[in-house]
C-alpha cells in the first residue's frame, strides 16, 4: 500500500511539472514544429492558449541561403589603325615637249626634213577629219579642235597631220618639227613618199 502511493505521488508530481512547464509555453507564446526546424511565433488574444479555439497569427520563421553568381565577362577589343595612302593618277593629254634642234616647218620654207621625216603643209577644210575623229572615240572634252597662234590646227594638245595609214594608223602620235602631232588623215602622197608627213596649217 505505502509502495503504491509512492508511484502515485510520482505520477501526479510528473504531471503537475509537465503542467507547469506547458503553461509557461502557452504564456511564452512559443511553438515548435513537428519537423524542429522551424520556429512558429504564435500572438494569442488569450492568456491561455486553447488550440481548438484562438485568435492567432502564425509566420514561419525560415533561413534561407541565397547564392548569386555574377559572370563577368571581359572583352578586350584590339584597336588597328590602318593608313591608307591613295595615289592619284591624273592623266592628260598634254604632249610633252621636244628639244627639236633642226629646221623647223613654215610656211616660208614650205619642205623641212623633221624628227620623225619628210614635212609639208596642206590646208584644208577639217571638218569631216574631226567628225572622224570624234567617232574613233576623241571627244571634244579631250581633243578639242583649235588653230594655234602661228596658225597649226590643233586637236587636243596634238599637231594635226596627215601620214601614210600603212605604217602610221590613225591616232599615232609622233614628233614633229612643230611638237607633238596626231595622225588624222591620209592623202597622195602617202604612195610616193610613205614616211613623209602634211601638216594641217591655215597658211595660205
Amino acid at each position: 500500500m505505502k509502495h503504491l502511493n509512492r508511484k502515485i505521488k510520482g505520477a501526479l508530481l510528473i504531471l503537475v511539472i509537465c503542467l507547469i512547464a506547458f503553461i509557461g509555453f502557452s504564456k511564452a507564446g512559443i511553438l515548435f514544429s513537428a519537423g524542429g526546424g522551424d520556429v512558429i511565433t504564435v500572438s494569442t488574444t488569450k492568456k491561455t492558449f486553447d488550440p481548438n479555439n484562438y485568435v492567432a497569427s502564425a509566420s514561419i520563421v525560415a533561413t534561407t541561403t541565397k547564392q548569386e553568381t555574377t559572370t563577368i565577362t571581359t572583352t578586350t577589343t584590339k584597336v588597328i589603325t590602318t593608313t591608307k595612302v591613295f595615289t592619284t593618277v591624273e592623266t592628260t593629254t598634254e604632249a610633252p615637249k621636244i628639244s627639236w634642234a633642226g629646221e623647223v616647218l613654215s610656211k616660208s620654207k614650205g619642205v623641212v626634213i623633221g624628227p620623225s621625216g619628210k614635212e609639208s603643209y596642206y590646208n584644208l577644210n577639217m571638218t569631216k577629219v574631226i567628225n572622224t575623229m570624234r567617232r574613233a572615240g576623241y571627244s571634244e572634252a579631250e581633243y578639242p579642235y583649235w588653230v594655234r597662234e602661228d596658225g597649226v590646227k590643233m586637236l587636243g594638245d596634238y599637231v594635226m597631220v596627215a601620214a601614210n595609214y600603212d605604217i602610221r594608223p590613225r591616232g599615232t602620235i609622233l614628233e614633229s618639227s612643230l611638237g607633238y602631232a596626231i595622225v588624222c588623215d591620209t592623202g597622195g602622197f602617202a604612195k610616193t613618199n610613205p614616211t613623209q608627213i602634211d601638216v594641217a596649217v591655215t597658211w595660205r
